[in-house]
């Protein structure tokens, strides 16, 4: 049967493949699985009877949908009998006879009851008269007898045919069933069997008969009436018989042209046709595309388009012909070996009319790709004993068809069709059950299949294969492929999968076993150059993804006469190593590895690079027994030369806003950055008219203090490696932005801020920030809008920082309050100084100070050898703040030139305490509050500036009058 595409495409394939040149590796045998499950006496059958045939005489009224009938049963008795049970729901029992006799009965809650006295081994008949109007299943399905305009038709599958005809209503009692159809007599009435006459009622009724040859489970009977034509493919000693609707004539003739062709050729693959005749009846259904009416298929309207687009489904339905209808299923529970084995043949015949590859793509988009879909949907699910609702659902049609296309893998293709063929012979008119086809196929196959059917028929999940290919020269297999499971449920997952290696114009299949521990399968193949591996050649296994592992390189920055590189670890052996290779790309010369023994670490500096050369650069991962796996990802880096001669860079990322309080324009930010730093000189690159500098403009900077004070744009993100590199080569960058942080990715914070993760807070909650070393910073609320309460928000804090220097001061029903505001952390020769928050939102005082003491701390800190103690300088303020006079003392670590003066927030210089050489000590001054002219100096902040050599120190101080 196949559910209707305007509800779900249940498209069904199946595929024929010969794996050449298979190479297997040292390979054992999963663990075996004790079956959960045990019905070797079917006891779901042994119901004491076995009907041998019905005869169902019906008379229906399309108009008034009444129907009026009998149905004589001829019955074994295989053990005594006092009574046996039918099924009929919605219609009225009007008498019943037992041999011709009446019979006691009841008839409630859908069974009719009849009383027998009936001995082991005797044959015997009922007949129950009945009638009424048929109701539709109040299931799912919404089935049983339908009437449409121009037609009545039955669909009965799962179970409804106890909806329009008495009978024992279960799929395990096969019986041969003759149908006498009474209708109007200018339709038409298909059904199964051969149709022995049409007999004319002279009341504008007819009487069609249809006689049955072989046993079928109640759900395949049909009746199906309408103002047909008919047309006739019959082969040589097979009738076709087909009935279209007048207007559907000319199309069925294309539609349903190559039928004879498929039954020819299915009854090669599966053995000779199992019935009396076959043919197809349209209708127009909602609930199914089609069904497999033994005999005489029901098709849907949509189908007879006067194309081949729907011979897949045609194909399907015809299969059913052998599997589900000659070879029935015991119990729904296996529901899977009827539509597994009809979706499997569409595969079948999509590979006899368009060829292999077409075939195989069918296996990849219409069995894989549809059942995982529908799995990412509603949960993984088993194939085995699926719930009534799901009868007809994606497990037991592409996912059972994907089952035997891998079955197929498993055993080889010569046992495949044995086992179908030998399977249709043993069990044809006969119903089965799971474990007798897993058992035929471990016979057929010499092999234990336990695993295989736990795994894929009665445990739920699709797993996924990672893998990982080594080769080692030394080895006499110097090839081996490491293949791991990994499985979206509990079920553990041991595979086969076909791999198609190529290299040098060659092709060799590699059978690759995988286990949820990692396989390793080992290969006489030595790798060449250029060398190709396509897994899952031709889409055999089921899964979830398959996935080459390879030693990943994450970073290949350029720096100041280096390249540094860094990889994630490779997983594995915890004792690996790695081999980094470069490539000079500028003269064309081949790989090289720098390092002759592995190296243990995840980062490497390669020193020798030569600036303005473009390199590439690999590394491979390197196990204990000299493994080497292939190399990594390919980057590029091009080495710059830092100078270094110019101190200190602002680079402007923020864009020209309309002047209002959270959007300035750029004379408004300049403004304020200009008045923060006088006067400190410096350059300014403005990324809105400049773009973004390159790393060869940074490098000739000291320190650069890169500002975002917008709030939808963050160019870093961007830029961020160019910036990594500049930090590795010795720069100092200090960032300020609004939600600048979020953008940097777990790669760059780890390697230059030294943190694993960023909190956000995106609502107004920001008040001021705290230091211990620098001055406060406290929200300009004149810029903010009034409905964030004089509150900044869009705030970074970084509570896993090594090194704070600002600490939150947040509204104290923020969690975060308290976490680390802004960080400092050291990398190589350089220096990363994140905050998380937008200096220009901040009120300019504190600003000016902080921007004071940190930008020349940055410019001047000289790059420190860690083998040599460090030399500073010091300087004290007391009281501070102070009133009439304070005391200043000094410590100078080393003589020569040094300046002591005095700034007002301005950046004017209003005292010079001394500019002269020192000796090596401490000095003290005292300030009265006068400046070089003895005139008394304003309340305020000022900033001490002492200055010896290349060394910078301020400090700020507060005087009060």
């Amino acid at each position: 049967m196949k559910k209707n595409r305007k509800i779900t495409r249940f498209l069904i394939l199946l595929s024929l493949l010969m794996i050449g040149s298979i190479l297997y590796g040292n390979i054992t045998k999963p663990y075996s699985v004790n079956h959960i499950w045990s019905e070797s006496d079917k006891a779901d059958s042994l119901t004491g009877f076995d009907v041998q045939m019905y005869e169902l005489t019906l008379s229906i009224n399309e108009q008034t949908h009444y129907i009026n009938g009998n149905v004589l049963a001829t019955v074994l008795a295989e053990e005594n009998l006092s009574y046996i049970e039918y099924n009929l729901v919605g219609l009225t029992v009007n008498s019943v006879l037992v041999n011709n006799i009446p019979a006691d009965y009841t008839h409630s809650n859908g069974i009719i009851h009849i009383n027998l006295n009936i001995s082991a081994g005797s044959t015997f008949t009922t007949q129950v008269f009945y009638s009424g109007i048929p109701q539709l299943s109040s299931d799912i399905y919404h089935i049983g007898m339908i009437f449409t305009a121009n037609s009545v038709f039955t669909i009965s599958d799962p179970d409804a045919a106890r909806y329009w005809w008495p009978c024992y209503d279960h799929p395990w009692d096969k019986a041969i069933i003759n149908l006498t159809i009474t209708i109007r007599s200018d339709w038409k009435v298909a059904a199964n069997g051969l149709r022995t006459n049409i007999l004319d009622n002279g009341d504008g009724t007819s009487t069609t008969y249809w006689i049955g040859q072989y046993p079928m489970t109640t759900y395949l009977v049909c009746v199906t009436c309408g103002p047909y034509v008919e047309f006739d493919q019959s082969m040589e000693e097979l009738p076709i018989i087909n009935f279209v609707l007048p207007s559907q004539y000319n199309n069925a003739l294309i539609t349903l042209s190559r039928v004879p062709m498929m039954i020819d050729y299915f009854s090669q693959l599966f053995g000779p046709y199992p019935f009396e005749k076959y043919g197809h009846a349209v209708v127009n259904m909602s609930t199914y595309g089609a069904m497999e009416h033994q005999t005489m298929t029901t098709l849907g309207n949509y189908i007879i388009n006067g194309t081949l687009a729907y011979e897949t489904t045609i194909a399907h339905e015809l299969a059913h012909q052998w599997y589900g209808d000659a070879v029935s299923f015991l119990t729904f529970k296996d529901v899977w070996l009827s539509e597994g084995f009809a979706t499997y043949s569409e595969h079948l015949w999509k590979d006899k009319t368009e060829g292999w590859e077409s075939a195989c793509n069918y296996i990849r988009t219409e069995f894989h790709n549809y059942y995982i879909n529908w799995e990412n949907t509603e949960g993984p699910h088993t194939i085995y004993n699926p719930n009534f609702n799901s009868y007809f659902a994606p497990p037991s049609y592409e996912k059972a068809a994907s089952v035997l296309h891998m079955l197929r893998l498993t055993i080889g293709d010569a046992n495949f069709f044995s086992l179908l063929q030998n399977w249709y012979n043993t069990y044809c008119y006969g119903n089965t059950i799971t474990s007798e086809f897993q058992a035929m196929a471990e016979q057929i196959s010499g092999q234990d299949l336990d695993q295989f059917f736990q795994q894929w028929i009665y445990s739920p999940g699709i797993p996924s294969v990672e893998y990982s290919v080594w080769f080692n020269n030394e080895s006499n297999s110097p090839l081996k492929i490491v293949a791991k499971t990994i499985s979206n449920t509990s079920t553990p997952f041991y595979l086969e999968v076909p791999f198609r290696l190529t290299q040098a114009g060659i092709s060799d299949s590699l059978f690759v076993q995988a286990s949820p521990e990692g396989f390793n399968n080992y290969f006489n193949i030595t790798l060449g150059a250029g060398s190709v591996f396509n897994p899952n050649y031709h889409n055999w296994t089921l899964l979830r993804s398959i996935t080459e592992k390879r030693p990943v390189l994450v970073e290949c920055l350029p720096t100041n006469n280096s390249v540094f590189l860094s990889w994630e670890s490779f997983p594995g052996s915890p004792d690996l190593g790695y081999r980094i290779y470069r490539r000079n790309v500028d003269n064309g010369s081949e790989w090289i590895a720098l390092n002759s023994e592995p190296l243990y670490s995840l980062s490497f500096i390669d020193n020798t690079a030569i600036n303005g050369t473009l390199y590439q650069y690999a590394i491979s991962a390197i196990d204990s027994e000299g493994w080497s796996s292939l190399q990594s990802n390919i980057m590029s880096a091009v080495p710059v030369l830092f100078s270094f001669a110019q101190d200190f860079l602002v680079v402007d990322e923020t864009r020209d806003g309309n002047g209002s309080n959270i959007s300035p324009d750029d004379a408004m930010v300049d403004n304020f950055y200009n008045t923060a730093l006088i006067p400190i000189e410096y350059d300014s690159w403005d990324v809105a008219s400049e773009g973004l500098p390159n790393l060869a403009t940074l490098g000739g900077y000291k320190v650069v203090l890169w500002h975002a004070d917008d709030l939808a744009e963050n160019l870093l993100v961007e830029h961020q490696s160019i910036l990594g590199s500049y930090i590795l080569g010795g720069g100092k960058v200090l960032i300020s932005g609004w939600k600048t942080a979020i953008v940097l990715t777990e790669t760059f914070l780890q390697r230059f801020a030294g943190i694993p993760q960023i909190v956000y807070d995106n609502v107004p909650c920001l008040i001021s920030a705290q230091s211990s070393i620098y001055p406060e910073l406290w929200v300009d609320s004149n810029k903010l809008i009034p409905a964030w309460n004089g509150m900044l928000p869009y705030i970074c804090t970084f509570p896993e920082a090594e090194q704070i220097i600002y600490i939150a001061n947040m509204n104290p029903a923020i969690p975060h309050n308290g976490n680390c505001l802004a960080l400092r952390h050291s990398c190589n020769n350089g220096e990363l100084i994140l905050l998380g928050f937008p200096l220009y939102y901040m009120q300019a005082e504190g600003v000016r100070d902080f921007l004071q003491l940190i930008i020349p701390e940055l410019i001047n800190t000289p790059v420190i050898d860690s083998t040599i103690p460090s030399v500073v300088a010091s300087m004290k303020i007391y009281p501070n703040p102070f009133h009439k006079d304070c005391h200043i003392q000094i410590s100078l670590a080393d003589k020569g030139l040094a300046s002591l003066s005095l700034y007002n927030l301005k950046g004017q210089k209003v005292k010079t305490f001394f500019q002269e050489a020192k000796m090596k000590g401490d000095y003290t001054f005292n300030f009265d509050g006068k400046d070089d002219n003895g005139k008394v100096l304003p309340s305020g902040i000022y900033i001490l500036r002492l200055k010896q050599s290349d060394r910078i120190i301020t400090r700020r101080i507060s005087y009060i009058k």
